[in-house]
């Protein structure tokens, strides 16, 4: 996480950058002393795939060299892949405003932080002989005037575990934004058993803030939003992805939670899964038991989602009867969600729905990110919707490996019974994906590709384009090294 400046020539001439792994053993803080860039008027980096370049290059003090593959929707949004041979990542790029201390005390915020508690023999109760573990929490705040936590409950799921660790009590902490990056503190219980959680802070603006955890562990990163004080009711497209249990491996899903006025979710709601390749679908339209479930009252911006019927949450395919249960917090970047039944560490988000269709006639901008039978992927694109007919460029990088400017093109066709969903169907380069729209500008996406399990978004290319879908409850997704072997016969590339 980090920020830089651009100065509208192709150079950046400052910045700062956090790292934070298990591979460090804790946050790096690094200075950004110059960079480069180049966009070309598809909104991507220039070159060939012989040759890339005008990539997002960031040099640090250390020294050190950063390079980001990106396709920019507007002026103020962009989406990511980290293009280089050390790793693989997505994100996000967005313009920064200025944001003052007065601007966010007395504000309410929900957060969702997803990332790891460390290093561990088992994942989710399968042995691994070490791996990451995973470790997520959401909850909701109040600021003082002073920038003081004065209120607030959070949950939290540690390798698949909940229990004894959801409601909890904020007891305290606190934003700082006088500096750059500012600083937060998280504190959870009381007494002996009082935690606290450091944070640096990224402002966007008084309404989104980024955070990334500072401790040793766990190691944390995500997205606050303003809290909304009412349950969002209609049609919520929704995105979960993580590991389930028993089987451990990962598992993304999609799809449509109808909700009425009390929170209820009723029987034409619909769900799209790949769990660890295997690609199904659930609800009453796909010919299966109904998709249901009950809401508690939403309590100091928290209630408690329960299925009680159809939905699959992982667990080798078995629906759920009673027994999914998800914390949910309603904020202004959606319905912010953490799986805590102690079957499996799933998290994700809803969003109301407003539109339907895909533009037709407009460039696109999209970011995949998953695990591939042994080894995990990312990608960003840039294409054109014709009526359809998907043509433009994608970028891979494969745990490392990367590829420059291949050609994409796919054929899309809308789903005439469940309101916004779509396939894309592969042509060359592209994913299969099932799509949901969510707005005239945003839709999100789930592999349909038994050989890679991945969410995504696609974002319309125009000047008022700034999307709050953001893909942080993927660094749940990334497959262990067990998982790897258990799947790797069974995950056959389809592109």
């Amino acid at each position: 996480m980090g920020v830089f400046t651009a100065d509208g020539k192709g150079n950046i001439t400052s910045g700062i950058l956090d790292q934070n792994s298990t591979a460090q053993g804790g946050l790096i803080l690094e200075t950004i002393t110059s960079g480069t860039y180049d966009v070309g008027v598809d909104g991507r980096a220039i070159g060939s795939s012989a040759l890339p370049a005008g990539l997002i290059t960031l040099q640090t003090q250390k020294p050190g060299s950063f390079q980001f593959a990106y396709v920019l929707t507007s002026s103020a949004h962009g989406l990511l892949t980290e293009f280089e041979s050390f790793g693989s990542a997505s994100g996000t790029l967005d313009l920064q405003a200025s944001v003052t201390q007065a601007q966010i005390s007395g504000q309410s915020y929900v957060f969702n932080l997803t990332g790891s508690s460390g290093i561990g023999g088992d994942l989710c109760g399968i042995s691994t002989g070490g791996s990451a573990t995973p470790f997520a929490t959401v909850g909701a705040f109040t600021l003082d005037a002073n920038g003081q936590v004065v209120s607030g409950v959070e949950d939290f799921n540690n390798n698949c575990l909940s229990s004894g660790s959801t409601n909890i009590a904020m007891t305290g902490g606190d934003i700082d934004l006088s500096t750059l990056p500012g600083t937060a503190r998280l504190t959870t219980g009381s007494g002996t058993s009082a935690i606290t959680y450091n944070f640096e802070v990224y402002p966007l603006d008084a309404t989104h803030l980024k955070f990334i955890e500072v401790d040793t562990q766990p190691m944390l990163v995500g997205d606050l939003f303003t809290q909304s004080s009412s349950f969002p009711t209609g049609n919520n497209i929704f995105t979960i992805a993580g590991f389930d249990v028993p089987g451990g491996v990962p598992f993304t899903a999609a799809g449509i939670f109808h909700f009425d006025s009390t929170g209820n979710i009723l029987s034409d709601s619909f769900e799209d899964i790949n769990d660890g390749g295997t690609v199904a679908q659930f609800g009453a339209a796909a010919g299966g038991a109904a998709i249901t479930g009950i809401s508690t009252p939403l309590t100091g911006g928290r209630t408690e989602i329960t299925f009680t019927s159809g939905f699959v949450n992982g667990n080798s395919l078995n629906a759920c009867s009673s027994n999914c249960i998800f914390a949910a917090y309603p904020s202004t970047g959606g319905l912010q969600l953490l799986e805590i039944d102690d079957g499996g560490s799933t998290n994700g988000i809803a969003y109301s729905q407003s539109a339907t269709t895909l533009a037709s006639g407009v460039g696109y901008g999209m970011n995949l990110t998953g695990a591939t039978s042994s080894s995990s992927e990312d990608d960003v694109a840039q294409f054109t919707n014709n009526n359809g007919v998907f043509n433009g460029i994608i970028d891979i990088n494969d745990q490392g490996t990367t590829s420059f400017r291949n050609a994409f093109s796919g054929n899309y066709s809308a789903d005439p019974t469940i309101a916004g969903r779509g396939g894309v169907l592969q042509t060359k380069n592209a994913p299969l994906l099932t799509t949901y729209v969510i707005d005239g500008s945003t839709a999100v996406a789930v592999s349909a590709d038994p050989g890679f399990v991945g969410l995504g978004a696609l974002v319309t290319q125009n000047a008022s384009a700034r999307s709050n879908v953001v893909a942080n409850h993927l660094s749940l997704l990334r497959m262990s090294p067990v998982a790897h072997a258990r799947k790797k016969s069974s995950l056959p590339r389809s592109r």
